[in-house]
């Protein structure tokens, strides 16, 4: 989360020169960056204890704990710590309203399994009040904190080249409209007489004078990162923090940053982990869901067919070639929502969000998403996942592959019907579609979890609720 400016930094131009093979200027870049989840967390335990004594003291069930406990973990399945302070107002409503709901679901389906843990009309109320009064109380406190530079990391942005101008360019366009301003300010002092060790001192020097309390290394050449390794060295050992690039704006955004990664970063990063039991408890979560939807919309499947049927001629259900674990080919089966001779000419094109090809009843089920639905077999089959990275033509991941670095790499995780980039990203339509969503397949590769895609399910329930289709 990214906010305020930073007021403690001379508002005047710093530059210093890095002895590497190039001999390039070091380039100073200052950011800063909330950091108010702490807080969150300590409100959240705050209530639990409370609930807990109220237990204790007052001789009555779990049920208030067991509420408030369920909020709670619903807040942070659906990231509202993360975006207290960042979201706009109305995307803050929603979230909240959503956590609170399926916080109070979950533990009204225990109750109903166990009816003595339920717990009295006026203890349930007073739950809804104080989870649900916590987020908004903390919200408002946290944001006037915040733009006063409490709760907000100091942080600069080094290297040479226009590695950290991109950086910085790139945090900034992540802030949006909902995010709290952010001057862009030049840093200070003066040009080096010569370079060498005093130019890297002065930057040490730097770090001291403004307070800084990280610093992100955005540095391509290995001798100059080395360089900065050195200089670094005695303010990291007295308690800065040190990021890389590609790590900080991971953290601030959500995604990984394409821009400058290299291979060496897939080897050192933590994430990226797999195991034998992780697959196999996957893969049964994935069947039994699988079942269960077919199940359960097995009705609104039949409608679907029969609306298809009359809307348009042609077959039901469409077949197309995707590309999926591996790289290996599978056929994907969804229901049909463009005309029957969508490309007559035999050249593959783009789906746009507002495809002309898309008839009436495809336009609807592509709002809400149901044209996905038969991809619930293809699961069952063993071919996708409920939760990865969308499966792609073969024709248009060779393009892919050659014009977006590390493209490949997604295909090392099983596709799915729904996924990070999908309930993150609008619909994609071009080569710069797949970029971004590219960025935020790698990231979900590196942090799967069963509370990641938990989290994944919860908003495409709320796309499809919603009809806010991607």
């Amino acid at each position: 989360m990214l906010t305020a400016s930073i007021e403690n930094i001379d508002n005047t131009t710093w530059a210093g020169a890095i002895a590497s093979p190039s001999n390039a200027q070091l380039e100073v870049r200052p950011y800063s960056f909330a950091r108010p989840r702490g807080l969150f967390l300590a409100g959240e335990l705050m209530l639990l204890a409370v609930a807990l004594l109220q237990t204790a003291w007052g001789r009555h069930n779990l049920g208030a704990l067991i509420l408030i406990g369920s909020c709670a973990l619903s807040f942070h399945i659906n990231n509202l710590d993360r975006s207290l302070v960042s979201s706009r107002l109305s995307q803050f409503w929603i979230c909240l309203l959503e956590s609170v709901f399926w916080g109070f679901l979950a533990s009204a389906l225990l109750f109903y399994m166990v009816p003595m843990l339920a717990p009295r009309a006026g203890v349930i109320l007073v739950a809804a009040l104080l989870v649900g009064l916590l987020p908004v109380f903390l919200r408002f406190f946290l944001r006037h904190l915040v733009t006063r530079g409490k709760f907000v990391e100091q942080v600069l942005i080094v290297g040479t080249g226009d590695l950290p101008a991109k950086l910085h360019r790139a945090l900034g366009q992540g802030l949006g409209r909902s995010r709290l301003n952010t001057r862009v300010v030049s840093l200070s002092g003066r040009q080096a007489d010569r370079v060498g060790a005093v130019d890297l001192t002065a930057l040490s020097e730097l770090v001291v004078r403004g307070q800084i309390s990280r610093v992100v290394i955005a540095e391509r050449d290995s001798q100059g990162r080395e360089k900065l390794a050195a200089a670094l060295l005695d303010s990291r050992l007295r308690g800065l923090e040190v990021s890389d690039a590609v790590d900080f704006y991971e953290e601030v955004n959500g995604k990984i940053w394409i821009e400058a990664l290299n291979p060496q970063w897939f080897l050192y990063t933590n994430g990226f982990t797999r195991s034998q039991a992780g697959a196999c408890l996957t893969r049964c979560l994935d069947v039994a869901f699988a079942l269960m939807l077919i199940l359960l919309a097995a009705p609104l499947l039949v409608l679907i067919a029969i609306a298809i049927k009359l809307d348009s001629a042609g077959p039901v259900l469409f077949r197309q070639v995707r590309v999926g674990l591996h790289g290996k080919t599978f056929v994907i089966c969804k229901f049909r929502s463009m005309r029957d001779d969508a490309e007559r000419d035999g050249v593959p094109v783009w789906a746009a969000k507002w495809d002309d090809r898309v008839t009436r009843v495809g336009r609807l089920l592509r709002l809400f998403r149901l044209d996905e639905l038969p991809q619930a077999f293809n699961v069952l089959k063993g071919d996708m996942s409920v939760v990865g990275p969308r499966p792609e033509r073969p024709c248009f991941v060779s393009q892919l592959e050659r014009e977006i670095p590390f493209y490949s790499l997604r295909h090392y995780l099983k596709p799915g019907i729904t996924g990070w980039a999908q309930v993150m990203y609008r619909y994609g339509a071009s080569v710069e579609d797949a970029y971004e969503k590219l960025q935020y397949d790698l990231y979900y590769a590196k942090h799967k979890s069963l509370r990641s895609d938990a989290a994944i399910l919860l908003k495409t329930v709320r796309i499809v609720l919603f009809g806010r289709g991607r």
